[in-house]
């Protein structure tokens, strides 16, 4: 995989994803300084581009295994793998992969060709052929069976020959002339040149034998035994002394076992041991039973603490100290009036059906919208058949969402279809770090002594938490130079639109905390805005939170529906101290 990012970045280095997702892998060894460096600076960006299109250059030119070859040797990659751990095993790999593909890019019409191969062997690697199986990474410790004739020139610590006092007859009267040095077969094979062949054959071997004793760096161990070339009795003399290793230990003399062994002993001093061969041990071997020890798990002897996750709006204002709830999605949506509800001759939005999933479909309404836009009711019936509604609700869902978009949502007059996608960011996701353990007092007697909402509602009541907050904040946008939140609510309080008073609403934010949601999405743009705009003022540039409780948007009057509050600045600046330090820090 990593060799395919290198490949699509030596192709492509002027497309920077390609270059980055290159310069990360662990192949070139970069580390996160030398990534943040890159990132960070335009020179040395530009000479990582202008190195990889050499790459290319040479690619192209070369081939790819010349050009991998040239990219190793500019990155010392082979130097730094060898200095890790495994590196050896990766760098063969690397090796191995390279002349894979410059087999295959040999076959293929060019380098993009190349790709692709490479792309669909990395998806269907085909285990049964010989070239994908794995090499060793290295055969230095293992044992290695070599001719004599290999060998010449290298060394081995260890080395063996044990059948080194072998030889093979001469039989053809094949030899050099003395005088001429001329090479004379002599077909006839009188007797003469067969003793001049079998000369020049004990020369040789006495020159192979010379080459394998020489090799070895620490030991050499040579297998001896009264051989005969002879069928039937062996017993008498051998022939062991026409080999290159009877000829120096025999001294070119028959002798029979204990005469080679008598001539052995003779040699054996503190640097040459003589080792008889036992009886071998006809008895079958079997793996000795491994002895287990006893064991047992080490005991937790200190209080672990697990306060540090991921939580959110709902995890906090769920009542109980289960840690299931904070792996809960997020259910902020129409938590009340879930039921039938009685059929009417005319359908309105009242009769909408309700619940979580008919809330989630409403959201996702207005997140697809373009607000500027007149609604289409093909598009709205085309969603109500995705979402599994009847198709009767499209008339109802196309006059609510246009009375919707065109209704004043604060005294400036200020409504949806102003916005324009400039103005305005839908489903803002946003992660609040909470540095200090949160308690469930500290949080509630804080926002009780600012908001007269929270006054009303039930406590807190949450595991203390460090970690991270997460959230979706439905719809920011920009008016006049202010910053505004808003959060839709198809919450039903009612058969109409009367239902939807400011005290119904509110009591309906009491229930479901959603008190405690305004102000944790406050502290998120209130952050967000501080970080993004230089001269930044709560005051000047927080406009305020809208809770737009989609069902009591008739039309009839500005601001129906809309539950608009902002919150005390002296809460949020509290509620970003109570989030970025310690409770100790924060009494202080």
């Amino acid at each position: 995989q990593e060799m395919l990012w290198l490949l699509q970045a030596v192709l492509a280095p002027e497309r920077e994803s390609t270059l980055r997702s290159a310069l990360a892998s662990a192949m070139l060894g970069l580390n996160a300084q030398d990534i943040d460096t890159l990132n960070n600076s335009e020179t040395l960006w530009d000479k990582a581009v202008e190195e990889f299109t050499r790459y290319r250059e040479r690619w192209q030119k070369r081939g790819v295994m010349a050009m991998l070859r040239d990219l190793m040797t500019q990155r010392n990659i082979a130097e730094n793998m060898l200095a890790t751990a495994g590196g050896e095993r990766r760098l063969t790999d690397i090796l191995h992969i390279s002349e894979l593909l410059q087999e295959a890019g040999a076959q293929l019409e060019s380098e993009y060709a190349l790709v692709r191969w490479l792309a669909q062997h990395i998806a269907e690697p085909n285990s049964n052929a010989s070239s994908q199986q794995m090499r060793l990474e290295s055969d230095k410790h293992l044992v290695k069976i070599v001719t004599i004739h290999k060998s010449k020139g290298l060394e081995y610590p260890l080395v063996w020959l044990p059948f080194i006092a072998n030889y093979r007859v001469q039989d053809q009267a094949f030899y050099h002339d003395r005088k001429t040095f001329e090479a004379v077969l002599d077909l006839s094979k009188a007797d003469d040149s067969v003793e001049l062949a079998e000369a020049e054959r004990q020369a040789e071997d006495l020159r192979l034998l010379y080459v394998a004793l020489t090799r070895s760096v620490w030991h050499c161990s040579l297998g001896v035994a009264p051989l005969f070339r002879r069928r039937g009795e062996k017993s008498g003399d051998s022939d062991v002394h026409l080999s290159a290793l009877g000829r120096l230990i025999q001294r070119g003399e028959p002798k029979d076992a204990a005469g080679l062994r008598q001539c052995l002993e003779a040699l054996c001093n503190d640097h040459i041991a003589l080792q008889v061969a036992d009886v071998a041990d006809a008895a079958r071997w079997h793996m000795p039973d491994p002895v287990m020890p006893d064991l047992q798990a080490r005991q937790v002897a200190r209080m672990l603490y697990d306060d540090w996750r991921v939580t959110s709006y709902s995890g906090l204002q769920q009542h109980g100290h289960s840690i299931a709830q904070d792996l809960m999605p997020r259910l902020d949506v129409d938590a009340a009036g879930t039921g039938e509800v009685p059929q009417e001759p005319e359908l309105t939005p009242h009769q909408f059906p309700r619940g979580a999933s008919p809330g989630t479909f409403l959201h996702s309404l207005f997140e697809a919208l373009d607000f500027t836009q007149p609604v289409s009711p093909e598009w709205v019936l085309e969603m109500l058949q995705k979402g599994g509604y009847d198709a009767r609700w499209e008339p109802v869902l196309t006059r609510w969402i246009a009375q919707v978009l065109e209704t004043p949502l604060n005294e400036e007059g200020i409504s949806l279809s102003q916005l324009t996608a400039a103005d305005k960011q839908v489903e803002m996701e946003f992660y609040l770090p909470i540095a200090g353990p949160l308690t469930a007092g500290a949080l509630d007697a804080l926002i009780r002594e600012y908001d007269p909402l929270s006054r009303g509602c039930p406590p807190l009541d949450f595991r203390q938490v460090r970690g991270m907050l997460k959230g979706f904040i439905d719809l920011v946008f920009r008016h006049n130079g202010r910053y505004y939140l808003l959060d839709y609510k198809s919450n039903w309080l009612g058969e109409n639109s009367e239902a939807y008073t400011p005290q119904a609403m509110a009591r309906a934010m009491q229930s479901h905390r959603y008190d405690l949601q305004y102000q944790l999405y406050t502290l998120a743009l209130h952050r967000y805005l501080r970080h993004r705009i230089a001269d930044y003022d709560y005051q000047q540039h927080f406009g305020g939170v809208i809770y737009l409780f989609l069902r009591g948007v008739d039309g009839s009057s500005p601001g129906a529906g809309c539950f608009a509050t902002r919150p005390d600045e002296a809460l949020i600046e509290q509620m970003d101290s109570l989030f970025s330090a310690s409770n100790e820090e924060l009494t202080q």
